[in-house]
């Protein structure tokens, strides 16, 4: 694994068993189905997608909060999976997690002085007093009052709950902060604050972000790259600026179309695509690309043969027999250049 990248997740496959309607037998249901990817220090990779496509399970298999029934996760070169708990220990310090729900994440029986500072008592890292003083520093880092730390969770707004929980990820100095929905279950004024926050921190803390959400045009101010997820596979990968400007996959074509757009720019502004149908189930994939009965340019190569993962333009990955916009996006190999006379 080369030195700029910080994780690598290689083929991760998360299976359920499901009953079926065929006298209760059980079918595999593959919430994640075969994602690879890497997470390049100092960077964020955000992971985008319609609700149930695999995005918050895949993340919890990155930090091994759910067992993975095959592939592999490398952190920092050290293979996570098959880890026991006592040897997963030192590395799940360094992968720390800021989830959807700042209501439902934090415990209402403690105080939030308790909440920020149980991490460092659970792994032994510091003294009482040095806690206290480390706690009192981090609620003045996320802008919350350092004389609240004795009140508990209801007596905060949502936004301030949220840093409270950003702060909690903080605590152990990590390396990879994975923030799951972070700002979905919040006003649209509060969003800003708490995005604007957690860029302050990762260019004051040298963070990297795997920054999980529904919404392209948050993805798109956030991040550096993204990965574009349908039914548990990862369907686009590239920089977030080319993503939005020229989307290879029909489906992030259709996600983009709906993103609001101002009105004060001279660029023409998108139509509006409908995609049709509701998601497959998981346990019942389509056969071919798992797109194809929703997708617009669908052809009778798309529903039986799975289009591979590949690399169209200079850091452009996209699974799809029938790719868009290539005409405006640069080529991954230049044209070679005419001899000289």
């Amino acid at each position: 694994m080369s030195d700029d990248v910080l994780l690598r997740a290689t083929d991760i496959v998360k299976s359920y068993s499901s009953r079926t309607k065929n006298l209760g037998q059980r079918t595999p249901n593959r919430a994640v189905n075969g994602v690879s990817l890497d997470i390049r220090r100092g960077e964020t990779l955000g992971i985008v997608g319609e609700s149930g496509c695999g995005k918050s399970t895949l993340a919890r298999c990155i930090v091994q909060l759910l067992p993975v029934t095959s592939g592999s996760v490398q952190f920092n070169g050290v293979e996570l999976t098959g880890l026991s708990r006592r040897q997963l220990r030192p590395h799940r310090r360094q992968m720390q997690l800021v989830f959807q729900d700042p209501y439902a994440s934090l415990n209402p029986r403690r105080t939030v002085g308790d909440i920020v500072g149980d991490p460092m008592r659970i792994n032994r890292v510091a003294s009482h007093d040095d806690i206290n003083d480390r706690v009192r520093d981090l609620f003045v880092t996320v802008g919350l009052d350092p004389n609240s730390l004795r009140r508990y969770p209801h007596e905060f707004s949502g936004g301030q709950r949220q840093r409270i929980g950003i702060a909690r990820s903080l605590s152990l100095n990590p390396s990879l902060v994975v923030a799951d929905e972070p700002v979905s279950a919040l006003d649209v004024s509060v969003q800003a604050q708490v995005l604007n926050l957690m860029a302050d921190l990762q260019e004051r803390f040298n963070l990297t972000y795997l920054f999980i959400a529904h919404d392209l045009g948050v993805v798109r101010h956030v991040s550096d790259r993204v990965g574009v997820m349908y039914l548990g596979e990862i369907v686009e990968l590239g920089d977030a600026e080319a993503l939005y400007d020229t989307p290879l996959h029909p489906y992030t074509e259709a996600l983009l179309s709906v993103v609001p757009e101002l009105n004060d720019t001279d660029a023409p502004r998108r139509e509006r695509i409908l995609i049709s149908g509701d998601v497959p189930d998981p346990s019942d994939r389509p056969s071919g690309c798992s797109f194809h009965p929703r997708c617009p340019v669908a052809t009778e190569i798309c529903t039986t043969q799975k289009p591979e993962f590949v690399e169209l333009r200079p850091g452009r990955m996209v699974a799809c027999h029938h790719p868009r916009n290539l005409d405006a996006a640069p080529l991954t190999v230049p044209p070679p250049t005419p001899p000289v006379a």
